[in-house]
């Protein structure tokens, strides 16, 4: 993948995961505490997911 598509990616992972956050704090925000810890979690698996993590560029 060329150097340009590699950042371009890492831009659109990048806000997908800010998006994720985001909407995390606003769903905090209007739930009670007791979802807090399982909202927590699904962010975080959202976040992790291989789709959503930035690339790194092959440096061989």
């Amino acid at each position: 993948m060329s150097k340009h598509r590699i950042r371009h990616q890492n831009a659109y992972r990048a806000g997908i995961r800010d998006g994720v956050m985001i909407f995390l704090a606003a769903l905090l925000a209007v739930t009670p505490r007791a979802a807090h810890a399982a909202l927590r979690h699904l962010a975080e698996r959202i976040v992790g997911r291989p789709e959503h993590q930035r690339i790194e560029r092959d440096k061989s």
